[in-house]
């Protein structure tokens, strides 16, 4: 599963603690989602959120990082995702692994990935990580939900999952 955060934008590498919009009703998706499931990302994407994610498996793609508590270091995709599912057998859950980012991950996982969750937020903002090109025709949209712009959440946005065919 990736879980793809932008039409095709996920960040910025010149503000990468800093998300580019507010979307507090996609974040509490995200967790909702997330929960008890493995997580797999890349460095940046680990350092851009600050710390392990509770109540999952965080495991973090990286050729420097050293082991830190609460997290599993693995040296490439193949690795990270053999981990997540290792762990998903080791605890009887179900076979999905998340791929949460960033972009090296997604370009990595393109040509694998069955299950699409994607956030598009109704806006325009600069950045320099995209989510690849993906041609839709393949996909099967099983849910939508639409969410407008209040308070807390700076941009209208869809929630989209789309099942590769």
């Amino acid at each position: 599963t990736a879980y793809e955060i932008g039409v095709r934008l996920v960040g910025s590498e010149m503000c990468i603690r800093d998300s580019p919009w507010t979307l507090k009703r996609d974040l509490k998706h995200f967790s909702s989602y997330t929960q008890n499931k493995a997580i797999v990302m890349g460095r940046k994407t680990f350092d851009s959120i600050g710390r392990p994610l509770p109540n999952r498996q965080n495991i973090v793609i990286s050729s420097s990082m050293l082991h830190e508590e609460g997290i599993e270091v693995v040296r490439s995709l193949e690795e990270g995702i053999a981990a997540a599912e290792n762990w998903n057998k080791e605890n009887e859950l179900d076979e999905e692994v998340v791929l949460i980012g960033g972009g090296r991950v997604f370009a990595e996982s393109i040509s694998i990935v069955n299950k699409l969750v994607l956030t598009r937020v109704d806006c325009e903002i600069a950045g320099d990580i995209f989510y690849p090109d993906i041609d839709l025709i393949d996909w099967t949209m099983v849910s939508d939900e639409s969410h407008t712009k209040d308070a807390d959440n700076e941009y209208n946005f869809k929630i989209e999952t789309y099942i590769k065919n």
